[in-house]
């Protein structure tokens, strides 16, 4: 019986996890989309790694999704934004 119970907890934490890997992959993938953002502008690439992302995040509801303060990435035209304003530079 105990082997049960633990198996049971097992699998429902590894089915509450699956969803904030995707998002931590997703993310990684986004960011890594954005690295030559100031010399290409925002490519077709950054908004699907960037749509990608926020469905992840919204699906995971990890650290409260895209409403908490965890939620760090800017699209991909506001960070275009920033190589250029206030001496921000992605590079």
């Amino acid at each position: 019986m105990k082997t049960i119970v633990v198996l049971t907890l097992t699998l429902l934490a590894l089915v509450a996890v699956g969803p904030a890997w995707a998002f931590q992959g997703e993310l990684e993938a986004y960011w890594r989309s954005l690295k030559d953002v100031c010399d290409t502008g925002v490519t077709p690439e950054m908004t699907r790694r960037y749509q990608a992302a926020v469905k992840a995040a919204d699906t995971a509801g990890y650290g409260g999704g895209r409403a908490s303060n965890f939620w760090a990435p800017k699209n991909p035209e506001t960070a275009y934004l920033d190589c250029f304003q206030a001496g921000g530079d992605l590079r």
